[in-house]
Parts: C-alpha cells; structure tokens; sequence
C-alpha cells in the first residue's frame, strides 16, 4: 500500500501532475500538527514546472510560518519538458546558467545543455564566476557557441566577466598555437562590455602574434552586461567544468533511448559518473523500468553514480520504486 507521498510520486510520473498536486495539498493541509519537508518540497517543484507563480507563493508563505525558515525561491527558468499550467503566453523568460570548474571543449553534453537551455528561454544570463580555468577549445566553444545563439536571436547577458578575464589574460603571451581560441574570447568578453579601447590593444597584439589583420570592432547587438552579480535562483542551471558530468533533459520517456545509450557510452570510461537532472521535468512511470535498468547496469559494473539538482517528484519515485539501491541522490539546497 502507497502512502499519499508516494502515490503523488506515481501519479506526477504517470503524467497527471494536477491530480498529484491536488493529493499533496490536501495531505499538508489535512496534518497541520506534521512537518514533513517532502510533501512540501514535492508540491513547490509541481507548482515551479507547471508554472504556477501565485500558488508557489502562496505556499511559500504557509512554509515560512510552519517551518520558521526561508522557502524555495521561484526561478524564471523554464525546464525542457515542462507543462504550463498557468502560464501566460509569449516568450519564456530569461534563463540562468552557471559555469563552473575547469571548461573543456570536449564536454559535448555542457555545450548541448548549454543551447538547449536557451532554446526554452527567451535568453541566456552565463554567469562566470565560479569557473577555475578553461582549456583552449573550451575558448573555441564558447565563442562559436555564443555567437550561434546571438545569431538565433537569442540574447546573451555575461555575468562577472571581469572573473573570466582575469583568467584569460594570464594564459596569453606564453606562446603555442593552442592560445589563440583564448584570445578570440578574450577579444568577444571586451566586445561583451563595450571596452572598445581594450579591444582595439588587444586586435593590435593578436595581429602581430599570429601574424593575421587586427579584427574590427563591432558592438554586439544581442549581448548586455549585468551591471552586478545576480542573486542566484534556487532551481539554478549548474553546468559544471567537470569531465564525470552527463546531462539529461526532458521527460525521461520512450522517446529518451538514445539519451539513455549516450549515459551508457559516457560512463563506459568512468569509475564515477554525476547525472545531472537539472533539465529534466520528470521522468515517465512508463519507461522508469528502462533507466533503472540503465542505473541498475552501471551499478553492477562498479560505476558509482550520483543523482544531483533533480527535482524533489522524481527523488520521491526514485525512492518508492528502489531506483535508489543504485544511485547516490544528492539533496538540492533549499531556500
């Protein structure tokens, strides 16, 4: 026998998100004397990805008054996926990303992620500030990357570019032919915050190094600068520099095998691999038996694998269906 929590978890995997929040709701306020986070936590997420602003508020404050501590923070990022509920038509709002770790261009599933994200959004805020370093085709793939996205009609707001810079200035100048992607960035970052002086210095140098003509300045149409450190949202896109990372999006469905094979292919190479769910919406009842075979898999051949940024429906069916003997789930910071 389910409990109420458990049976909303199936209920949201099976596609009935409504009914699953209607039974969440009248499970909290039918127990005013319990303080159970899950339920809480499990109805906040359906509110955030049905886009259900003035509930999620609503709720919110009944948190803060039970709990005595700050609730989850609604973000304005859209997941891949997602139902709305009561959302207004016209263009999703923008969304967050951050960067963090050491950048590599060979992190197909990051610079996927990364585009992906924008395409559900009306643009993109990156926000550099926790990045350690970047190799030079990870330069290369950020500018081709950025630059695709601006052509797209996407815009694009950089956040703490100075961090970045920083960064990039202290690897050009030591030669080999490898540097040049981190002064094509260095040269977009400039554009970026309209440093036209720096850049025009900067053109001159890279002429003379790799003997070409200096690029010509051009204001970037599509790009603005945030002129402070945003706060960060709670339901933030972490996409970290780090190799064990893979992504998924979406709803995990039957649609969802060749993402599945590309998980398989991904930790082939690792002892230790984080999945990263920050994209995904949910993951279907119907195919729950095809990636815990996958999970399963992994496990059985010495893969350690972690779960981190899912939302808390999918921990909850996770758990209730054992996926979990598996899996590390990596609890997401609340508030």
């Amino acid at each position: 026998m389910y409990s109420a929590v458990e049976e909303a978890a199936i209920l949201y995997a099976s596609n009935y998100p409504d009914q699953s929040a209607a039974l969440l709701l009248d499970y909290i306020k039918s127990r005013p004397e319990r303080k159970e986070l899950q339920p809480w936590l499990m109805l906040f997420d359906i509110y955030q990805i049905q886009d259900a602003r003035r509930e999620f508020d609503e709720l919110a404050m009944e948190f803060i008054v039970k709990f005595e501590r700050s609730a989850p923070i609604w973000s304005d990022a859209k997941v891949p996926g997602a139902h709305a509920g009561n959302s207004k038509t016209g263009p999703a709002a923008e969304a967050y990303v951050s960067l963090t770790g050491v950048l590599r261009g060979d992190q197909e599933s990051l610079f996927q992620n990364l585009v992906q994200t924008a395409q559900k959004s009306s643009g993109l805020r990156v926000d550099f500030s926790r990045l350690e370093g970047v190799d030079a085709t990870g330069s290369r793939r950020l500018v081709e990357t950025m630059q695709a996205l601006i052509k797209s009609g996407k815009k694009i707001t950089p956040i703490n570019i100075p961090h970045l810079t920083a960064l990039l200035v202290e690897m050009i100048g030591q030669g080999g032919e490898d540097e040049q992607a981190h002064w094509l960035l260095l040269l977009n970052l400039y554009q970026c915050q309209g440093m036209q002086a720096e850049f025009e210095d900067l053109a001159v140098e890279y002429a003379v190094n790799f003997e070409v003509s200096p690029p010509s300045w051009e204001p970037c149409k599509q790009l603005a600068v945030a002129s402070s450190p945003s706060p960060v949202p709670a339901a933030e896109v972490l996409l970290c520099g780090e190799e064990n990372t893979f992504f998924l999006s979406g709803v995990i469905s039957t649609a969802s095998a060749s993402q599945l094979q590309e998980l398989s292919n991904f930790a082939a190479s690792r002892g230790e691999v984080y999945l990263d769910m920050t994209q995904v919406s949910r993951v279907d009842f119907g195919s729950l038996g095809d990636f815990s075979g996958v999970l399963a898999g992994l496990h059985g051949s010495g893969k350690k694998v972690l779960i981190h940024n899912a939302n808390e429906m999918i921990r909850a069916l996770l758990s209730v269906m054992d996926v979990d003997r598996h899996v590390t789930i990596l609890r997401r910071k609340i508030g």
